[in-house]
């Protein structure tokens, strides 16, 4: 059974063909750029190396198109052998689990556009594209909130007045479902425990970042809430602010609220703080330089994730796993260094020659001294394996069935 699985940013679009009878990926690449100068396809068979092409498309039709000619002239035939196609939704709203696509759906999805409105217009743009071009496969949102369906109420619940909970459905939602639940799912096995034994904190840091506690294999906790600007400083959003701190904003420079929008997603973070840029790589870079506000800006960034492990760590009792995931996760060593600084007496201790080589040779990496039990593990996140599983489990499809 071939699964398009496709993830759709503002000016990105990513996908991945997977054979879900055997779980292995046949084809993947990524369109950057859409809309802009400078565009670039990069796609790749399997393991072999990648291919990379100029392009230049204007929208996300353009782009889908480009998708599509790709898949044809490599893996595919024709358009009919995809049996469904995995669409990656931020907010379902009223929907946890993965889903067939129909108006409805659609309808609830874009009613949640003003909880995410970074990445919902490009989705639904996507969605309503790709059901034109391939009308014959079963379209599935996946959504990003499904993991965190499981957080206790007294978790969940803002302290507004009860109505907002009960009426409207306002309460911590969470994101970065797929990631959260692939590491986990993968810190086990690595570890060969049982999830359901396991206390795991789950680090999911990048342009978008997340910190899960997870008990039994089942989130109880998360950063993000209702809306994607919540908990950590992001690459371009504020993460936690005192609300107390808004209307007084908005007054004092006279803003709407579609400028309060913009300034909370768009030019808050890294970004805001360091006036450098989004990228940690370029934040880090600039910090070495002695750029004060860069410097100021990775610290904040290191404490806040320090500040909501150790919220996390009450949550759960104990811990006996700490994942870093992500770009950000994953790939710098510094932050890893700098968020768990002053905690060995909690049980986090990192192996520092081991986490200057995480993820270099392998997707999952120990960065913690064998002898202590809690395990800091750093792995490289596929989330769009979690989201294809999601898909065919909506459709009712399993292996040997018709």
């Amino acid at each position: 059974m071939k699964t398009l699985v496709i993830n759709s940013g503002s000016s990105s679009l990513k996908y991945t063909l997977f054979d879900m009878a055997h779980e292995t990926v046949l084809f993947a690449g990524g369109i950057e750029r859409i809309g802009l100068p400078g565009g670039v396809h990069v796609s790749r068979f399997g393991s072999d190396e990648e291919t990379r092409k100029a392009v230049n498309v204007g929208d996300h039709g353009q782009a889908l198109d480009d998708m599509l000619a790709t898949l044809i002239a490599g893996p595919l035939e024709s358009l009919d052998q995809l049996a469904a196609v995995a669409h990656r939704v931020g907010h379902g709203g009223k929907y946890w689990d993965a889903v067939r696509i129909d108006d409805e759906v659609l309808a609830e999805i874009r009613r949640m556009t003003p909880m995410i409105p970074l990445h919902h217009p490009a989705m639904i743009e996507e969605i309503e594209e790709c059901r034109v071009r391939m009308p014959h496969a079963v379209h599935v949102a996946v959504f990003d909130t499904w993991f965190h369906k499981s957080i206790p109420v007294e978790a969940a619940i803002y302290g507004l007045p009860y109505r907002y909970f009960a009426e409207r459905g306002y309460r911590r939602t969470g994101f970065h479902g797929n990631s959260h639940a692939y590491v986990s799912l993968t810190a086990a096995q690595f570890l060969r425990r049982n999830l359901d034994e396991l206390k795991v904190i789950s680090c999911h840091l990048g342009n978008g970042a997340s910190i899960c506690a997870i008990a039994r294999g089942k989130s109880i906790d998360t950063t993000l809430g209702m809306t994607a600007v919540e908990g950590l400083i992001m690459g371009t959003r504020s993460g936690d602010v005192d609300p107390g701190l808004i209307p007084i904003i908005m007054e004092e420079d006279s803003l709407s609220p579609g400028d309060l929008i913009d300034l909370l997603y768009k030019e808050s973070g890294l970004k805001g703080i360091s006036g450098v840029s989004s990228d940690m790589r370029e934040v880090e870079a600039a910090a070495e330089q002695g750029n004060e506000r860069a410097v100021l800006a990775l610290n904040a960034f290191c404490y806040k994730v320090k500040r909501s492990i150790g919220a996390m760590l009450m949550v759960l009792g104990g811990c006996d796993v700490l994942i870093f995931t992500g770009g950000i996760g994953c790939n710098r060593p510094t932050v890893r260094s700098k968020a768990l600084a002053g905690t060995e007496r909690l049980g986090f201790v990192i192996d520092e020659a081991l986490n200057s080589r995480a993820c270099v040779e392998s997707p999952v990496t120990d960065i913690s001294p064998p002898s202590l039990p809690t395990r800091i593990l750093v792995i490289r996140t596929f989330e769009e394996l979690m989201m294809a599983r999601q898909c065919v489990q909506a459709i009712g499809w399993a292996p040997g069935s018709e």
